[in-house]
């Protein structure tokens, strides 16, 4: 009775880890997820899935960047890494059983592995993939558990096929089938410690080394690949970040203007989308004065040492000006500065940037690529049969001046947008915005008789302004 007692509170204690993982990677920390996915792309073809024999760990990468791009659907992301952490805790659960550690302790020391693994997807650049070669390790060792102590012939095939196949499949995994083989050994086998046949069990030491001359990668990259976990709070800065980016990206505008303006502190970032968010409703001027330090982004220019989520946030403000060739341009840089040069969401955008300025074979060839996927295989059918009516009012705001310069001034590109059509309020709101941020007045004013007229009350108070002090702008 006691025995089925203490089973019963080890498996109610695991289920109630299983809720809290889901609850806080769900309700806190869920934006991290949809970065993930949409910083990889992963193709239903062959020769995609061929591309993966080139690096250490490919079955691990495989399944890992497979099931990342779930991440894409609400919930999925909690519960995909939910349901690795519980099977990476069971297979070490059920590896040390086999070594010879004890019931007790074995369960112990898998709820203590799966909650630093847990942590460590704390961070943005730990993936799945990493669990996933761990869990692969530990399975190969949980096979082999059954044949390593019967004869040296098979002992030593047993550890040869063992140790070359978790190298090459899950790489990082071969530093935890070494630690049980190590632990089965000096708990089951101390007294036959002399025997010849034990020194099979050095093999997958020994096999190590090979891999460091197999890949186009530095020593340390193949030793640790596809990476290793490090310990670490959660960003909760950079998830309110990620939330602001995500929710205009989904076009829930309304909820990024109520998000922002809860925060007390919002970061540049959440103020650059704020503003975003605002500019789609028509609301900038009125919502610009509610930030302590608005940020535009007007003022940004993008170059080699430019991060990549600002890379992102000025690709969608070109976007949402008209600006397709700048746009392109964003998008490109953040595709290259994104692992293997992989960006499913830049690439998404690339095709649209090239829809709307009328290169449909451009169009054509990132249409393709999205419709080898299984998220947005639909998405890209309906454009390539031409259902791209949703584009069309975006292509009257397009720049149709000359796009040949030399640096991406946004002053510059605002101008030649409403010089191109003066209707476009959101490059007009910016360009007079971004005129009062500066302090300059006398250039809001030049801007606003060129491009305006504009009924918004901030505007007319700045005019007013103006007007009655000239006298003391000309001495």
């Amino acid at each position: 009775m006691k025995k089925l007692i203490r089973k019963n509170y080890v498996y109610a204690m695991i289920a109630l880890w299983a809720v809290a993982c889901i609850a806080f990677f769900q309700f806190y920390y869920k934006y991290h997820f949809f970065y993930q996915e949409q910083n990889q792309i992963f193709l239903m073809t062959w020769e995609y899935a061929r591309s993966y024999f080139s690096r250490p760990a490919w079955a691990a990468c495989l399944a890992g960047d497979f099931l990342t791009q779930f991440y894409y659907y609400l919930y999925a992301g909690p519960l995909i890494l939910t349901a690795t952490l519980l099977t990476l805790g069971d297979i070490i659960r059920r590896s040390l059983q086999r070594a010879g550690i004890g019931r007790d302790a074995s369960f112990g020391i898998a709820i203590i592995a799966m909650t630093l693994e847990a942590v460590c997807y704390f961070r943005t650049d730990f993936h799945l993939s990493s669990s996933i070669a761990l869990i692969g390790g530990a399975a190969i060792y949980y096979a082999c558990s059954f044949l390593i102590h019967r004869k040296p012939w098979l002992v030593w095939g047993t550890m040869l096929i063992a140790s070359v196949l978790t190298l090459w499949m899950f790489n990082i995994g071969i530093w935890i089938f070494l630690i049980l083989i190590f632990t089965d050994v000096l708990i089951k086998s101390r007294h036959d410690a002399i025997k010849p046949h034990f020194i099979a069990y050095i093999i997958p030491i020994m096999i190590v080394p090979l891999s460091f001359h197999a890949y186009t990668m530095n020593v340390n990259d193949i030793i640790f690949y596809p990476g290793i976990g490090k310990l670490s709070k959660p960003n909760f800065t950079l998830e309110s970040n990620l939330a602001a980016d995500n929710e205009y990206y989904f076009g829930n505008y309304n909820k990024v203007i109520t998000m922002v303006e809860a925060d007390k502190h919002p970061t540049p970032q959440m103020s650059f989308f704020y503003n975003l968010a605002s500019a789609q409703m028509g609301l900038l001027p009125e919502n610009i004065l509610k930030q302590n330090s608005p940020q535009l982004g007007t003022f940004i220019h993008i170059n080699q040492d430019t991060p990549i989520l600002t890379i992102k946030m000025i690709n969608e403000l070109y976007w949402a000006l008209g600006d397709m060739t700048f746009t392109e341009r964003a998008a490109m840089m953040a595709n290259v500065f994104s692992p293997y040069n992989r960006n499913v969401r830049m690439i998404k955008r690339l095709a649209e940037a090239n829809i709307v300025s009328g290169d449909s074979a451009a169009a054509y060839k990132y249409l393709s690529i999205l419709n080898n996927t299984l998220v947005y295989h639909k998405w890209a059918q309906m454009l390539m049969n031409g259902n791209m009516t949703i584009y069309k009012e975006k292509q009257k705001f397009i720049n149709r001046k000359d796009t040949l310069r030399t640096s991406d001034d946004c002053r510059t590109i605002l101008t030649e947008l409403l010089e191109s059509n003066k209707k476009n309020t959101i490059a007009l709101d910016y360009l007079l915005c971004s005129d009062l941020l500066a302090h300059q007045i006398g250039m809001f004013k030049k801007d606003y008789d060129k491009f305006g007229p504009s009924g918004n009350p901030l505007y007319q108070q700045v005019l007013t302004f103006y007007q009655n002090n000239k006298p003391e702008q000309s001495k």
